[in-house]
């Protein structure tokens, strides 16, 4: 028979609060959400995805996605969730009439499509990315 030391245990009860996952971003504020999207590239909803430089909103995260096509087979997803005073309701970025940035109409603060950077503040961080790589043909996955 084994006997159990204390030290042991409170090793064991710290490892497992430490490694416990919160439902907020540390670093950002922005609510966790799992993102697990499979996206059809070729659906007619998607179209503006075929050229690089295209982008389209999808549904999840927490404030909606932005997915962009950064270059041949590149592509980009960040969550709309503005990271300037992420508890205010109004913060959701949006893609510009050129499609050149997205902006925060809440706070003003412009991020770059190429890859989430602040472009102008008040807000000093980058909008929260998701992993996006090509599944198979034709099939993109969003993941986090």
């Amino acid at each position: 028979m084994f006997r159990i030391r204390p030290a042991l245990v409170v090793i064991m009860l710290l490892a497992g609060v430490s490694c416990k996952k919160d439902n907020i971003n540390d670093q950002l504020g922005i609510p966790l959400v799992d993102v697990d999207l499979y996206v059809l590239l070729s659906a007619p909803s998607n179209i503006s995805l075929n050229a690089v430089g295209g982008w389209v909103y999808l549904d999840g995260g927490s404030r909606g996605i932005v997915l962009y096509h950064r270059a041949y087979e590149d592509y980009v997803a960040f969550d709309r969730h503005c990271t300037w005073q992420t508890t205010d309701a109004c913060g959701r970025v949006s893609v510009d009439s050129t499609g050149v940035f997205m902006s925060c109409a809440c706070c003003d603060s412009r991020f770059s499509l190429i890859d989430g950077s602040v472009i102008n503040g008040p807000t000093l961080n980058p909008l929260l990315q998701y992993n996006a790589q090509t599944s198979s043909p034709g099939t993109l996955h969003i993941w986090n």
